[in-house]
């Protein structure tokens, strides 16, 4: 018997050292893959003089859970071309490829011929599009087939009377809370070349999610990194600034990421146009109006 043991021991040893060389050159792999990426990116910069432009995706909106990282994501929706679904998530992938593997966010957005008027909101790929999307050679290739086949950036109106802008939306706007963790921010900003990238951040005793103290600080402190590491590319915004003065901050936010912002986004103007389309959703994006002076006594802004 304990022959029998020492045997499986050894087995399941060399089982997990199998697999910890399996994860070192998956990462060796991946950091010859995105520092490649990154330095293409640089090489763009100094050669043109300015930051390498996505032409699919725009943006990208990322925070702690359950810190204004949805109704910024939704404010910065109403700018002409723009839209995005409420969670996209696929940059969590390591390779177009393995989009498949990014649960829950892979079926979030995949139509399954259910409640579809209900998801009006997300992207509602079909299998076909998301085996295109996975044969994509990069990030920014994946994102165009994203546009090409779902209804948002198909079925939606952003025309004005005036033919300026987009008849349709045109690029994409990534709100994903999970992308800030330190174990992702500084993969996806790698992957992402010149994409701006908009953190929110609200005080630690006001999180409405159960994260330690310490787990916190280090989101942060990796943020600080990041910012310093990729200058240009990060805009913190502060939660309790924004509630306090929603024009100005906004106003900052979208001068960063290169759009004119307008007080009338408040009231979701710019995506109730777009949405039109659909009624249900229509009614719904009412209830995302911003509420001014809508704060209760621990400072939080109500959203009606």
């Amino acid at each position: 018997t304990d022959t029998a043991g020492k045997v499986g021991d050894s087995d399941k040893d060399a089982e997990e050292k199998k697999m910890e060389k399996l994860l070192q050159r998956r990462e060796k792999r991946q950091e010859a893959l995105t520092a490649s990426q990154y330095a293409m990116a640089i090489k763009m910069n100094m050669s043109q003089n300015q930051k390498p432009i996505d032409l699919n995706l725009h943006s990208i909106i990322t925070g702690l859970e359950h810190t204004g990282t949805t109704i910024t994501g939704r404010l910065v929706m109403n700018a002409p071309c723009l839209v995005g679904a409420t969670e996209t998530g696929f940059l969590l992938a390591d390779s177009p490829q393995d989009i498949g593997d990014v649960y829950p966010w892979y079926s979030w957005n995949i139509d399954d011929g259910k409640d579809t008027d209900k998801k009006k909101m997300m992207y509602l790929l079909s299998p076909g599009a998301y085996e295109k999307m996975k044969a994509a050679r990069n990030f920014s290739e994946m994102y165009y087939i994203l546009r090409e086949n779902s209804h948002l950036f198909n079925n939606l109106n952003d025309k004005y009377d005036d033919g300026r802008e987009c008849e349709k939306p045109t690029r994409v706007v990534d709100k994903t809370p999970r992308y800030v963790r330190p174990q992702y921010l500084e993969h996806i900003l790698i992957k992402t070349p010149g994409v701006p990238v908009v953190i929110l951040k609200k005080p630690f005793e006001e999180l409405r999610i159960d994260l330690p103290r310490q787990a916190y600080d280090e989101v942060f402190a990796n943020v600080d990194k990041m910012m310093k590491k990729y200058p240009g590319r990060i805009k913190m915004l502060y939660y309790d600034k924004f509630t306090e003065n929603p024009e100005k901050v906004m106003g900052e936010v979208f001068e960063f990421l290169g759009l004119t912002w307008k007080d009338e986004y408040l009231k979701m103007t710019g995506l109730k146009k777009k949405f039109s389309v659909y009624p249900e959703a229509a009614k719904q994006i009412d209830e995302w109006e911003f509420v001014p002076g809508g704060h209760s006594p621990e400072g939080a802004t109500k959203f009606h």
